[in-house]
């Protein structure tokens, strides 16, 4: 028989910024999560479980409009404690948010969760022994919500992602097993190791340190943007997804993000310094024709030596491109100026992970390596300040070459990426004539 007796009410913001503190949390329970919601014009509510006294349980609730009579509750990634897997936990604040939800008009909580589901690796293949958490679900079940159908048909804007690639920064004794566990996770844990960078490094695939080295040259600049120059990020955003066929966000989005969440959000770019580019360019071709004047005076005293004929093709053959790009360097500059945006993203820093949100760059530049400098930088900062993991963020959850999204889930993977698949969407219905009727008004 449970047992469990919670005392559930609303809580504030500095209640919550204090239950959450050093626990592992992700962006969607960030406090400053709160701020963003209200900056784009939702209702955000803070629900506690208090247990003798004590704040135990937390839930970030969205409240909104529904058919313009009705509301709708919506949690993204569920609840913060550090019992995830306590079934009279769950049940109790379950039953105690109920007639709080329901006082609030809203006919249904919508959850999508944070929990994996099932233990994935870097193909998307299911990990034989691996964590299966079909007991969440069935927990979450009993606790009164309807588990949807676990969807897998594509990357769909209207939800957050369930599919995501997560670059593991640490190494761990014990094996995962997919929940959130919150607990003082930033003190040192036995069994828990974090790597190097050169370590992380040795398990990209092998052309990404090739990309990433053409990346980090000095001519090409990282930094982070100013909220005043927060178009960059749009315009190169908006550059990809012409490409791909996507919808970016609007400016009014990334200057949310950055205003809500502070240093908590950080927007990355790499820029071509073409001053430097130019420098580089004039030192390999007078380097060049260095080369080439030798390998003729050498060619001269042996006109019939093949190897000397090779040599000077050789050389020749290492200007042409380097002419080429000079030539084509006043053209760039005249089209984008003398600082070149080539890569952009909008990561959020969770105490546990970088989560890279927003990305663009610019194809026509692709030679430069824009967006392998970015990632190389931030994945850098992340293993600096002891995060847990990077999360590159959504992916189709189809891994086969022919598959529409395959193209980020390569990309992503080439990092050393595993696939995660998180426990889907679950709906708690709280008014329920009012639930049946909606449905079959939108059949």
């Amino acid at each position: 028989m449970d047992t469990t007796v919670l005392d559930i009410r609303l809580i504030s913001r500095e209640e919550y910024e204090m239950f959450v503190k050093d626990k592992d949390y992700n962006m969607f329970q960030h406090p400053r999560y709160l701020r963003f919601m209200e900056e784009r014009g939702y209702q955000p509510r803070i629900y506690g479980g208090f247990q003798e006294g004590t704040l135990v349980i937390a839930l970030i609730v969205r409240i909104d409009p529904l058919m313009r009579v009705f509301k709708s509750a919506r949690s993204l990634r569920e609840w913060v404690t550090d019992r995830p897997e306590d079934a009279a936990l769950i049940k109790a604040f379950v039953n105690g948010l109920t007639p709080l939800l329901r006082q609030e008009g809203a006919v249904w909580l919508k959850l999508e969760s944070g929990v994996e589901y099932q233990q994935r690796d870097a193909d998307g293949e299911i990990v034989q022994g691996g964590f299966n958490n079909e007991s969440y679900r069935q927990l979450l079940q009993s606790a009164g919500f309807h588990p949807e159908e676990l969807w897998s048909d594509g990357l769909d804007m209207s939800r957050q992602a369930r599919w995501v690639s997560v670059l593991d920064l640490v190494e761990r004794e014990q094996p995962e097993d997919g929940m959130m566990h919150t607990s003082f996770f930033l003190q040192e844990q036995p069994g828990i190791r974090h790597k190097s960078i050169e370590e992380v490094f040795n398990g990209f695939s092998m052309k990404i340190p090739r990309h990433i080295r053409e990346g980090m040259q000095d001519f090409i600049v990282v930094r982070e943007l100013d909220t005043d120059e927060l178009e960059i990020m749009h315009e190169l955003e908006e550059a990809s997804a012409q490409v791909h066929d996507f919808q970016a966000p609007d400016l009014e989005t990334y200057r949310a993000w950055k205003h809500s969440f502070g240093e908590d959000c950080k927007v990355m770019a790499s820029f071509l310094d073409t001053d430097r580019y130019r420098a580089y360019l004039d030192r390999e071709l007078s380097q060049g024709q260095a080369d080439l004047e030798k390998a003729q005076a050498e060619l001269s005293e042996a006109p019939g030596s093949k190897k000397r004929k090779n040599k000077v093709n050789s050389v020749l053959e290492h200007m042409r491109p380097l002419e080429k790009r000079a030539k084509e360097l006043d053209g760039l500059i005249e089209e984008y100026g003398t600082m070149i945006p080539l890569a952009a993203g909008l990561f959020i820093i969770t105490p546990a992970e970088t989560i890279y949100l927003f990305g663009g760059s610019r194809r026509s530049l692709s030679q430069f390596f824009g967006p392998y400098a970015v990632q190389f930088e931030m994945i850098r900062q992340s293993i600096e300040r002891g995060a847990l993991r990077y999360n590159f963020w959504g992916i189709s959850g189809k891994f086969k070459p022919e598959e529409e999204g395959y193209g980020v889930y390569k990309y992503k993977k080439e990092f050393g990426a595993h696939v995660v698949e998180y426990a889907g969407e679950f709906t708690l219905i709280l008014k329920p004539t009012a639930a049946k009727l909606i449905r079959q008004l939108n059949r």
